[in-house]
């Protein structure tokens, strides 16, 4: 699961950097020593104790990618942080 976070966000840094030039992003990942925690300017976008992702399988035996759901969770934080007016 480490490889896979990691994996995840480099990729998203890799991609912001590519579009907008910025090298550091403010994604950072965390372990408590039992939880790992993915979050953006703070906001927790994934944790391992309560993982949100949806199946993708009818089983429910397999959760979709975790870049696939960071990229989701990240754009909506986004849309959120553009509403605001200061």
């Amino acid at each position: 699961m480490v490889k896979e976070i990691e994996h995840a966000v480099q990729s998203i840094e890799q991609d912001i950097f590519e579009q907008i030039g910025v090298e550091y992003f403010n994604i950072s990942v965390t372990s408590n020593g039992f939880s790992r925690f993915v979050k953006f300017i703070g906001i927790d976008l994934w944790n391992s104790d309560d993982d949100m992702r949806e199946y993708v399988d009818k089983d429910e035996t397999e959760y979709e990618p975790l870049e696939t759901f960071l990229r989701r969770q990240l754009n909506d934080e986004l849309k959120k942080l553009r509403l605001i007016k200061v």
